[in-house]
Parts: structure tokens; C-alpha cells; sequence
């Protein structure tokens, strides 16, 4: 079983919602994860979800790309019927990162 079904329900409403690609094998591994692109060209951030385990999710901000090298990273642990706070959480976190000044 993979074990993303518990949050996958959750994930594709949200991904259909904002038109995000969600990427969902990663070397012949269940994954998670999907890009946000940023306010300047070439900036681009991420956010990987690791495999839910024993009601537990854990998920991550990252920036890939920056136009000006600063490195971003955040983790946000949770309950699995938290994942849409916990969402929420990492998505506003990257709109601050896309939004920084030039």
C-alpha cells in the first residue's frame, strides 16, 4: 500500500485548486512533492511531503532556485489530519520567501 493514500485525497484537491503538478514517484519510490515558481525569473521553491508514518506527516519548504542565492528551509511537523494547516503553514511561508525584496 502506498503510504501516501491518507493524504492523497487532500493533496489532489489542493494541487487541482491551485494548479500545482504534484510529483508522485521519485526512483521508483512513492513521493511527494511540487514546485512553487517565484515572483523573479529563475526563482523557484519546493515542497516535499515525506511519507506519512504512524498519524504523523512531516513537510518541507525549500528553496531550489534563488535570483539571489539565499537559501531557504523550513519543516513542519504534524498529525495527519493537521496536513492542511500544515499546508497552509508552508505555503505561507514561501509566498514571504517569493515576496522578499529584490
Amino acid at each position: 500500500m502506498d503510504p501516501y493514500s491518507i493524504i492523497d485525497a487532500q493533496l489532489d484537491r489542493r494541487a487541482a485548486e491551485n494548479g500545482w503538478t504534484v510529483v508522485k514517484e521519485w526512483a521508483e519510490a512513492p513521493a511527494r512533492f511540487f514546485y512553487i515558481g517565484g515572483r523573479a525569473p529563475f526563482d523557484c521553491f519546493q515542497i516535499v511531503i515525506d511519507p506519512p508514518a504512524a498519524g504523523a506527516v512531516v513537510m518541507t519548504a525549500r528553496s531550489v532556485d534563488t535570483n539571489d542565492n539565499q537559501e531557504f528551509e523550513q519543516t513542519w511537523r504534524g498529525g495527519v489530519a493537521e496536513f492542511d494547516n500544515l499546508l497552509n503553514s508552508a505555503l505561507a511561508l514561501v509566498e514571504t520567501w517569493r515576496n522578499r525584496a529584490p
